[in-house]
C-alpha cells in the first residue's frame, strides 16, 4: 500500500515509507503499526469533508501534526489554520481570545479585536487541550458549534462564521462526561470522527521511522550527514519514551549534536551512560504509567484496553533500579564511549516489565512463545513474571 498525499514544494530527502502521508514542507506522518495505519487511513477519509474531528492520545503523540495534515489535505487548505491551546489561557481571556471583543468591553480593550473564530472563517480552528475548558465556558462553545454564530465580548451584533473544528485532548473525555466535568452534548458535537493516536510504547516498530525522519531534518538544519548504526536504532526501539514523539525528537537531536562520529552508535545515547534525564526520572521519581487514553478509553474499538485489572497493574509496575531495554551486545563501543569494547549482556538482567507484558500479550500469554519473541528461555520469562508480580492470564 503506497500512499503519498499532498502537494510537496520540493521532494524530501527521505523516501516515503510504504505507509506515510506527506504534508509538504518535508514533513511526513509515518507508521507501520496497525493502529497508526488505521489512524492514517481515517485521516485521509475524513480530510476532504467538513466533519468535526476529535484527536485522542497522550501528550507528544503528534495530535497537532495530524490536525494540520487534515487541514492541508482538505478543500480549506488555502484558508487559515488557527490553533488555540485551551489550557494555556485562563477562562477570563479564553472568551475574548475565541470570540473577540469590542472597544471598551473591559479594562484595557482600547480597540476592537477579532477572535480566533473570525480569523479562521472559511478555514479550520484547532482547539487543543479541549478537555481543560471549564463547564461554564463549554456551554458558550457549544452554542457556536451548533449555530455557527456568536457575539464579541461587549458586543450585540451576531457574527456568523464557516469554520471546521478539530479538537484534541489527552484526557478521557467519556470519564469526564460521566463525572459531570464535561458536557455530554459538547462531547457528542466534537466526537463526530474520533482518531486515536497510539503512544510510541505500543508501536515500537515505528520508532526507527520517526528517528530517521527527525535525523534527516537535523542534517538539513546543520548541513551534516549523520546516520544511525543498526544497534542505535535497536536501542531506541527498546525505549518506552513516555514523552512519545516529543521525547524521541529531543533524544535524536541531543545525540546528533553530541555524537563522536558521522554514524550514531548505541553508546552515543545518554541513557547508555546513565545520563538520560527521562531515564533518571523513571528510575527515581516517576512511576511509568500509561496515560488514560491508552489504557481505558472506550470511544472506539481501536483502543487497546487492558483486559483485566491484573494486566493493567502489571503495566504500571515501577521502573526503579532498571534501565531501558535494548540490545547491548555486539556494539562498537562501550557505555563510556571507548571503541572496540563489546559489552556482553548479563544473564540475570531483570526484564523490562513493559516489554515483558507486551511480549506476553502478543504471544497470547504463552510463556514459551513469549520466550521465543524475547530471545530468552521459558525459565527466564517465568522468573521475570514472578519478579514483577505479573499474573499470567488464563485464556
Amino acid at each position: 500500500m503506497s500512499r503519498v498525499v499532498g502537494d510537496a514544494v520540493s521532494q524530501p530527502e527521505i523516501p516515503p515509507t510504504p505507509n506515510s502521508i506527506s504534508r509538504g514542507r518535508n514533513e511526513f506522518i509515518v507508521g507501520n503499526s496497525r493502529a497508526m495505519i488505521a489512524a492514517m487511513m481515517k485521516l485521509e477519509r475524513v480530510a476532504p469533508t467538513s466533519l468535526s474531528v476529535l484527536l485522542l492520545g497522550e501528550s507528544g503523540t503528534g495530535k497537532s501534526l495530524f490536525a494540520r495534515a487534515i487541514h492541508d489535505l482538505s478543500p480549506r487548505r488555502a484558508a487559515p489554520f488557527v490553533k488555540v491551546n485551551s489550557a494555556a489561557l485562563p477562562e477570563s481571556l479564553l472568551e475574548s481570545e475565541l470570540f473577540g471583543h469590542e472597544k471598551g468591553a473591559f479594562t484595557g480593550a482600547m480597540t476592537q479585536r477579532k477572535g480566533r473564530f473570525e480569523l479562521a472563517d472559511g478555514g479550520t480552528l484547532f482547539l487543543d487541550e479541549i478537555g481543560e475548558i471549564s463547564p461554564a465556558f463549554q456551554a458558550k462553545l457549544l452554542r457556536v458549534l451548533q449555530e455557527r454564530e456568536f457575539e464579541r465580548v461587549g458586543g450585540t451584533s451576531t457574527i456568523r462564521v464557516d469554520v471546521r473544528i478539530i479538537a484534541a485532548t489527552n484526557c478521557n473525555l467519556e470519564a469526564a462526561v460521566l463525572a459531570r466535568r464535561f458536557r455530554s452534548d459538547l462531547y457528542f458535537r466534537l466526537n463526530t470522527v474520533p482518531i486515536w493516536l497510539p503512544p510510541l510504547r505500543d508501536r515500537r516498530d515505528d520508532v526507527p521511522l520517526f528517528a530517521a525522519q527527525i535525523l534527516e531534518q537535523v542534517n538539513r538544519e546543520n548541513a551534516t550527514q549523520l546516520t544511525f548504526a543498526p544497534k542505535a536504532l535497536a536501542v531506541m526501539s527498546g525505549c518506552s519514551f513516555p514523552g512519545n514523539i516529543r521525547e524521541l525528537e529531543n533524544c535524536v537531536r541531543r545525540t546528533a549534536i553530541l555524537a563522536k562520529g558521522s554514524v550514531i552508535q548505541a553508546c552515543d545515547f545518554a541513557c547508555r551512560s546513565e545520563g538520560c534525564t527521562a531515564n533518571s526520572l523513571r528510575g527515581t521519581t516517576q512511576t511509568h504509567k500509561p496515560g488514560p487514553i491508552a489504557r481505558s478509553h472506550p470511544i472506539s474499538s481501536e483502543h487497546p484496553v487492558a483486559s483485566n485489572s491484573s494486566e493493567a497493574a502489571a503495566v504500571r509496575q515501577p521502573t526503579e533500579g532498571r534501565r531501558e531495554a535494548g540490545p547491548v551486545s555486539g556494539d562498537s563501543c562501550n557505555v563510556n564511549g571507548r571503541r572496540g569494547f563489546v559489552q556482553k549482556p548479563r544473564r540475570n538482567r531483570i526484564l523490562d516489565p513493559d516489554r515483558l507484558v507486551d511480549a506476553m500479550r502478543r504471544a497470547g500469554w504463552s510463556q514459551a512463545r513469549a520466550a521465543r519473541l524475547l530471545g530468552l528461555t521459558s525459565r527466564q520469562v517465568r522468573y521475570a513474571l514472578r519478579r514483577h508480580g505479573i499474573e499470567v492470564q488464563k485464556l
